[in-house]
């Protein structure tokens, strides 16, 4: 793998996971404000919540933020994908078994992100798409623990 997408699979994976047990500092989260800590905490009524006027809640959030991975995962397979932008964010309460699939759905495309940058050329065109893939996810990561900090104080 290219020094260039293994730095892009280190932050990418950084985001979801957070630095791992015992490594020297982070690029910015800790684990705990990781992703995947952080939509683990919640029940499908925390990430449901609108937690203010006009707010996404959380699970529109991780339904998008699965959505443009696999827009990215089809493209590479040299799809054409259909884009549905508004529709990728239409889904704003969920029960607790969609909660779980979603989340397991986010969980595959990560995965699938994560093969698709160990194994792809590292081309100004493929490097542009790998490093956006990390700013959308981090994107959101930031506004999902802004909302989950609301939904957990209780507003």
């Amino acid at each position: 793998m290219s020094e260039v997408n293994q730095a892009v699979c280190q932050l990418f994976i950084e985001v979801f996971e957070g630095t791992p047990p015992g490594a020297d500092g982070t690029y910015f989260v800790q684990g705990g404000e990781a992703l995947w800590a952080t939509l683990d905490d919640l029940t499908a009524a925390e990430a449901s919540a609108h937690p203010y006027p006009g707010a996404s809640s959380i699970a529109s959030h991780t339904i998008h933020t699965a959505y443009y991975l696999n827009q990215t995962l089809l493209w590479a397979a040299g799809e054409e994908p259909t884009d549905d932008w508004p529709g990728s964010w239409a889904k704003q309460e969920v029960t607790e078994d969609e909660w779980t699939g979603i989340k397991v759905n986010l969980r595959q495309k990560v995965q699938g992100f994560v093969g698709h940058v160990s194994s792809s050329p590292s081309g100004e065109h493929h490097i542009i798409g790998k490093i956006a893939n990390v700013g959308h996810v981090a994107y959101h990561l930031g506004a999902i623990r802004q909302l989950y900090l609301a939904v957990k104080a209780g507003r």
